[in-house]
């Protein structure tokens, strides 16, 4: 029984650091201003106002591309002006840093 305890309260500090950890990454879902290799503008609505705000998300070797589910690289990626874009952050790292954008798939 005692053994049981500490299995139980071991996997629920697990499942609070996992829980904690993923807490501080945030997807924002905006239209594309602009893209280059280095940057992307993204107008986004501000949860707190409603309003528009633009925001600049900076891209690093680690950046993961996806067009739809598919993997791809920044020039493939073909980012284009006024296209539906989710650019996920992690405020622990760096707020403007994309680790992960997601665009649908060109038709």
């Amino acid at each position: 029984m005692k053994a049981f305890c500490h299995f139980a309260v071991a996997g629920a500090l697990v499942v609070a650091a996992t829980v904690s950890m993923l807490a501080h990454q945030i997807t924002y879902k905006g239209t594309v201003i602009s893209a280059d290799k280095a940057i992307v503008k993204v107008t986004v609505v501000n949860e707190k106002t409603k309003k528009d705000e633009v925001i600049n998300f900076k891209f690093d070797k680690d950046t993961k591309i996806l067009r739809g589910d598919i993997v791809v690289t920044f020039e493939a990626a073909r980012i284009q002006k006024g296209e539906k874009i989710a650019v996920t952050t992690d405020h622990d790292i760096d707020e403007d840093l994309a680790l992960v954008v997601r665009l649908e798939v060109k038709k």
